[in-house]
C-alpha cells in the first residue's frame, strides 16, 4: 500500500483529511496530516515527515508550490527512495489517492492523482451556458 502524507499551512491538511473521512470509509489514523506556519519548527516537520514514510512508497500531498510545506517535504525526502511530492492538493486528489492507494504502485497513483486533480478544475459557470 502506498503511504499518503498531507502537509499544509495552517489547518488545511487536517481539515481535508476530516472532510475526506466524512465522504469515504477509511482509517483516518493511517494518513498523517502535518501543519506548518511561519512560527513552526521546520526541522521538527522534517523529522515527522521522515518518520511517517511508508515502505511501499509514499505520496506526499502539499498545498502550495514554493511554500514551506512543499520546500520542507522536498528537502527532507530528496534522497529518500520511492517518494513523490505533489503540490496543489484538493479534496478530489486526496479522495483519489485514498481510494487507489491499495490498487496502484506509487508511479501510477501519482499520475492518477494529478490527472483527477486537473479534471476537477472546471469553470462550471461557463460549462452550464
Amino acid at each position: 500500500m502506498v503511504k499518503i502524507i498531507l502537509v499544509s499551512h495552517g489547518n488545511m491538511a487536517q481539515a481535508l483529511l476530516e472532510t475526506a473521512s466524512n465522504i469515504g470509509s477509511f482509517d483516518i489514523s493511517e494518513i498523517p496530516a502535518f501543519s506548518v506556519s511561519g512560527k513552526g519548527d521546520l526541522e521538527s516537520l522534517s523529522a515527522k515527515i521522515l518518520s511517517a514514510l511508508g515502505q511501499d512508497g509514499t505520496l506526499i500531498l502539499v498545498d502550495t508550490l514554493g511554500g514551506s510545506s512543499c520546500n520542507t517535504a522536498v528537502q527532507c525526502t530528496q534522497h529518500s527512495q520511492n517518494v513523490k511530492v505533489v503540490c496543489g492538493v484538493n479534496l478530489n486528489m486526496l479522495l483519489t489517492a485514498i481510494n487507489n492507494r491499495n490498487k496502484m504502485d506509487l508511479q501510477s497513483l501519482t499520475k492518477k492523482v494529478l490527472e483527477d486533480g486537473k479534471k476537477s478544475l472546471i469553470d462550471i459557470s461557463e460549462k452550464l451556458k
